[in-house]
């Protein structure tokens, strides 16, 4: 057996020892949120982790849910937790949240989490700072 054949065995048995996905390339992975029950109010405790991971302003967040959740909200002075004034299911909040994202944090061109919300005239813009994709958003 040569040298190069031999590099060439020894080669496909590291191949074949390597794990099948090193690495998933996925690097936007938002906290799912914690739904707390007080009463009669539904209870984001980590509201502020939420909206830190996206890079979105806490009252756009708190606007959004409260309207398609159809109740009105509060925010802690401290803007950690976020109260909606009615009792909620935890998966109906967390289905609003990814729609959310879907709607203004992922660039519908690209799939990356790199955006930005700018006005352009009378219209809301998602920007992507990763492709330069501009995509007009339903205003809140």
């Amino acid at each position: 057996m040569s040298t190069r054949e031999e590099y060439l065995e020894m080669l496909r048995a590291a191949k074949e020892a390597l794990p099948d996905i090193i690495e998933s390339g996925e690097r936007f992975t938002p906290p799912r949120p914690i739904v707390r029950w007080e009463g009669k109010q539904t209870h984001i405790v980590n509201f502020k982790e939420l909206v830190t991971a996206l890079n979105r302003d806490p009252k756009l967040l708190a606007r959004y849910l409260s309207k398609e959740l159809g109740s009105p909200y509060f925010l802690t002075e401290d803007g950690r937790k976020l109260i909606l004034s009615r009792k909620l299911d935890p998966q109906l909040v967390d289905a609003r949240i990814q729609k959310f994202i879907r709607t203004y944090v992922i660039c519908p061109h690209c799939g990356r989490p790199d955006t930005v919300i700018v006005k352009v005239r009378r219209t809301w813009v998602l920007r992507c700072t990763a492709c330069g994709a501009e995509t007009p958003i339903p205003k809140i």
